[in-house]
């Protein structure tokens, strides 16, 4: 009867966790963002605080301002054309859809084939139009999210390291180093994708917006800033990228969309063989297979901001298995450890130069 009791108790328990996480999950989802958008400006704040002796809260306000002034010039740039570009576009859908149209009923006449296309094309570019029609909805929670993200992620920069210090010190003496450096290698590991994420996607929209102002596409600026939004969900957003160029290309003429297709695809393979390998792998490190089951879990868990959450958050628990879980299994099998070997650390020194040399004696796992 024990048994059950505890048991019972256990369901509910967890039960009633599984309910208050998923009626936090909104919360908890714009935490991590303000986490890896901390980490991501920290490199930034530590020269600030490091090298030019400035303090924290004035490094990370400086460094924030900046970036409020690059995305407002960013936006005074491209808030015009894209609105003007997208009331265009939906302005001249009805005219797009019956283009299309047009030319799928000359194949289907051409090659004896029938298909229901025409329900399916109506209801995609209804669902499409709707959406620049509506999109301003979104802005106010846009905001708002940014707002909390910035505030979040301040107060992370300014508590993390008392906080690391804290937690560091809850571990064994020996142990302490290790996981100090653990923790600084999650942080680089999640920062770093969004410093290499955002410097994909600007070169992705600048050559696609390019490309599509050259190939005379409708809406060059707005095809380039969605290239560059989607290019930051990886793997996806190489495949998201080309489609909206080769779906407008029909509005030319028919075999248009074939010059434009091979056109995205060079950039999408220029991008995946220069600048990913540079900037995103290695940083983040992740075996193909690992990068798309996270953006599946994430995507299925949280939508679109899960999946560009997933990636640094797999990329955080490849740390941690690498470097505690696994060698934590072979010290229980009694086997070679890199981590746990036969040259423990020293006595930790006194004075600015104690985690550094202590970290000197840490040994690390070879990356993958």
């Amino acid at each position: 009867m024990r048994t059950l009791v505890v048991a019972g108790l256990l369901i509910l328990s967890v039960v009633a966790l599984v309910f208050i996480l998923s009626g936090l999950v909104s919360i908890l989802l714009v935490i991590l963002v303000a986490i890896v958008f901390a980490e991501g400006i920290r490199p930034v704040v530590k020269y600030l605080t490091g090298t030019r002796r400035w303090p924290e809260p004035l490094a990370i306000v400086s460094v924030y301002i900046v970036l409020l002034g690059v995305l407002a010039g960013f936006g005074a740039l491209l808030v015009t054309p894209i609105v003007s570009e997208a009331t265009a576009l939906a302005k001249n859908f009805p005219t797009y859809q019956k283009h299309f149209l047009d030319f799928y009923k000359q194949l289907e006449n051409q090659f004896h084939f029938s298909a229901n296309i025409s329900q399916y094309v109506t209801g995609a570019l209804g669902t499409a139009q709707q959406a620049l029609i509506t999109i301003g909805a979104t802005i106010v929670a846009i905001v708002v999210n940014f707002v909390l993200v910035l505030v979040v992620g301040f107060m992370w920069l300014v508590t993390t390291d008392r906080l690391k210090a804290f937690v560091v010190d809850l571990f064994p003496p020996q142990h302490q180093a290790l996981a100090s450096d653990v923790i600084r290698e999650v942080g680089f590991r999640m920062g770093g994708f969004l410093r290499a994420t955002a410097l994909n996607g600007l070169a992705v929209g600048a050559a696609t917006g390019l490309a599509s102002w050259i190939l005379g596409l409708p809406s060059p600026v707005l095809l380039g800033v969605f290239s560059g939004l989607i290019a930051l969900i990886p793997v996806v957003g190489a495949i998201g990228g080309v489609i909206p160029p080769t779906l407008i290309a029909f509005t030319i003429s028919p075999v248009y969309p074939i010059v434009v297709l091979v056109v995205m695809l060079v950039i999408q393979l220029i991008d995946a063989n220069t600048v990913v390998p540079v900037v995103m792998n290695r940083v983040v490190a992740l075996p193909a297979l690992a990068v798309v089951l996270a953006l599946v879990v994430g995507g299925a868990l949280a939508g679109v901001i899960g999946a560009l959450l997933a990636v640094p958050v797999a990329a955080a628990i490849q740390v941690l298995v690498l470097r505690v879980l696994v060698p934590a299994v072979h010290h229980a099998q009694g086997r070679p450890n890199p981590i746990w070997n036969d040259h423990p650390a020293p006595a930790p020194a006194k004075g600015p130069g104690r985690r550094a040399a202590a970290l000197r004696w840490v040994p690390r796992l070879k990356r993958p």
